[in-house]
């Protein structure tokens, strides 16, 4: 069936254009069902994309919160990415007053805030749009709003000034940075900060390790 058919008349000089409208029509047709048909298959294709997991529980400083995070596979990569970060970084281990310096971990916890928001950054307007990142991103801003920054507004820069002037005392050269460290006035109040901090970070890579187990 022939959609379009052009006439030619040789004696007049004239081109013609004839149209099928039943061939547009089917043309059409057949467009917007191969359109819905793709849409159908990515959907399907998405993990749990129309499921919800059930509600984790997080608990950031004492306080708990509960989430439900669908399980599509852009969640899922995010939540793995921030995952192997806190596990490979002093966020999600455990802090060890005889060999952790306080200085690398705030270093550490800088970086995982960044990684964190470029994350976030690359939702894409899809994802926006259907709110099927909503949940996870409650998630992740929660830990960094509510978990790393008020520890970090409270004491990371007075630590910073004061642990980088005794440093640079020459009186603490044969020191170690960890027994410098133990001399700061607060050391005790910040440390035990921190350890929360710590376990907090801690059930948190917990948390976004459930959301791809979960959806085997």
């Amino acid at each position: 069936m022939k959609i379009i058919e052009f006439f030619y008349d040789n004696e007049n000089y004239t081109l013609s254009i004839v149209l099928n409208i039943f061939g547009i029509l089917l043309v059409v047709i057949l467009f917007f069902l191969i359109r819905k048909i793709l849409k159908w298959i990515k959907n399907k294709s998405t993990i749990g994309y129309d499921i919800k997991l059930a509600k984790l529980k997080y608990k950031i400083l004492g306080a708990e919160y509960e989430y439900q995070i669908q399980a599509n596979y852009q969640n899922i990569e995010i939540a793995h990415k921030i995952y192997i970060e806190l596990i490979t970084r002093k966020a999600a281990i455990l802090f060890d007053e005889k060999e952790d310096v306080i200085s690398q971990i705030y270093d550490s916890w800088y970086k995982l805030f960044d990684i964190t928001r470029q994350e976030l950054k690359s939702y894409t307007g899809e994802s926006i749009l259907n709110k099927s990142s909503d949940q996870i991103t409650s998630l992740l801003t929660d830990i960094l709003n509510k978990g790393l920054r008020p520890h970090l507004t409270k004491y990371q820069a007075e630590y910073r000034k004061w642990y980088q002037n005794e440093v640079d005392n020459h009186e603490n050269n044969k020191k170690s940075p960890q027994e410098v460290q133990k001399q700061y006035p607060k050391y005790k109040e910040l440390v035990n900060s921190l350890k929360e901090v710590n376990k907090s970070l801690i059930d948190y890579s917990n948390q976004l390790k459930n959301i791809w187990l979960s959806a085997r």
